[in-house]
């Protein structure tokens, strides 16, 4: 038995496989698609890695500051 033989294993419990990976999140994201205009993607793309989620941020502050007034 290798280690390259442990590493591709299937692991499964009840006859069945169980899933791989990183574990879903207490409140896991949901894929929508948006259309926004081209400079404002490619702004934020130009900010480097990790664009989408500070995008996240600002919408969250957005509906923050609605549902104050």
């Amino acid at each position: 038995m290798t280690d390259a033989l442990f590493d591709n294993a299937v692991l499964h419990e009840n006859g069945k496989p169980v899933k791989r990976g990183r574990p879903f999140g207490e409140h896991p994201k949901e894929r929508t698609t948006m259309r926004l205009d081209a400079d404002v993607v490619a702004f934020y793309r130009a900010t480097g890695s990790g664009w989408q989620g500070r995008v996240n941020g600002l919408l969250r502050q957005a509906a923050k500051l609605q549902t104050k007034a």
